[in-house]
């Protein structure tokens, strides 16, 4: 019941905000923001990306090069190399997900309509079973390092010690869980 909760306060409320920034069309390109909680053994890691912070592009791939470069970073994405836990936490993965919106090609406008552009993003969704949670001290998030458009990642934690927010860059990606 708890680590349901827990669950749903964390990821409640950045789905609904997340929602209402896609619906009016505004992000920020170069920022991500990953959701983190651990409890009861349990890790988990929500990403999500605007599809310029990871490509070159926001739009359906133009040719087989773009293509490549869509599914290699969904390859990045799902396999969480981007992502170091401490060995003596005992992780094991559970879960690894990700996924593209809004790279899709559309339907053509009706003729005499202007076509309208949209935002494409990423998702991703990492779970891992831990024999040692309290191991879980200072994680590695290598996101800025694995996509250099990402400037900046908002790390929001929570866990039995409490909320926090960090912000990682190509020079710090360290997110400390527990102060040693």
């Amino acid at each position: 019941m708890k680590r349901s909760v827990l669950l749903l306060l964390l990821f409640a409320a950045p789905a609904v905000h997340a929602h209402d920034v896609r619906q009016l069309g505004a992000h920020v390109h170069g920022q991500a923001t990953v959701d983190l909680a651990v409890d009861q053994g349990t890790l988990e890691l929500a990403v999500q990306a605007p599809g310029i912070g990871i490509l070159d592009f926001e739009r359906p791939p133009a040719n087989a090069t773009e293509q490549a470069a869509l599914d290699a970073a969904l390859a990045t994405l799902k396999r969480g190399d981007w992502l170091t836990l401490p060995t003596a936490a005992q992780c094991t993965p559970l879960k690894r997900d990700a996924r593209a919106e809004g790279f899709a090609a559309a339907a053509a406008p009706a003729a005499g309509t202007p076509a309208r552009h949209t935002h494409a993003g990423f998702t991703a969704e990492l779970r891992y079973q831990c024999a040692n949670p309290a191991a879980l001290r200072v994680l590695v998030l290598a996101l800025p390092k694995a996509f250099p458009n990402l400037h900046e990642v908002i790390v929001n934690s929570a866990t039995a010690a409490g909320q926090s927010r960090t912000v990682l860059n190509a020079d710090n990606l360290r997110v400390v869980l527990a102060h040693e």
